[in-house]
């Protein structure tokens, strides 16, 4: 089984960018700062993450696209 990816850029915080992760199970929330890794992640729902609002930002193609 193939792993999904899909990166999100922050509407409030260009420097940041969110990783959704979606697994068999479940989905995988990671935060990125300036291209870096912050934390460890969250496994967590698709209708968590919607309440944050991530599923609303932007798409970006890469981590680094939001860097420029």
């Amino acid at each position: 089984m193939a792993v999904q990816r899909t990166y999100y850029k922050d509407k409030y915080n260009s420097n940041k960018v969110w990783e959704v992760v979606k697994l068999s199970g479940g989905y995988y929330l990671r935060q990125y700062v300036c291209g870096e890794q912050f934390g460890k992640g969250l496994r967590t729902t698709k209708k968590f993450i919607q309440s944050l609002g991530i599923l609303d930002f932007e798409r970006v193609k890469r981590i680094k696209e939001s860097e420029e």
